[in-house]
């Protein structure tokens, strides 16, 4: 999914770690991952989600949506940073693979850009 910029925007990061030991614990991780998907937010890195967002009237009503769906345990943190910063962003990405896959030695992930 590729955003096109208009104008001037701002990023809006979710951090989270949730637990996941019981079955009530992943139900309400899969709830809070799909409402954050449904706000708008892209998925950077495992628990980390992007949003672009025009406006800082705009950042203020996401945050609260978060607030409002967010489990009542485990931990989120949300951080907003400007366009210019976020193009700042150094992306080093690499995998290694078991040596009992020799089909694939180093494999690199797709960048999304906004």
């Amino acid at each position: 999914m590729q955003i096109t910029p208009i104008g001037k925007y701002m990023y809006l990061v979710c951090f989270f770690d949730l637990p996941t030991t019981t079955k009530r614990d992943r139900k309400r991780y899969t709830i809070f991952r799909r409402r954050l998907l449904q706000a708008g937010f892209v998925m950077m890195q495992y628990s980390v989600y992007i949003a672009q967002i025009r406006g800082t009237h705009q950042v203020k009503d996401r945050i609260e949506k978060v607030k409002n769906f967010a489990p009542d345990n485990g931990e989120i943190r949300l951080l907003t940073i400007t366009d210019r910063q976020f193009d700042n962003i150094e992306n080093i990405i690499s995998y290694e693979y078991s040596k009992s896959d020799s089909s694939i030695e180093r494999s690199t992930q797709l960048i999304m850009e906004f």
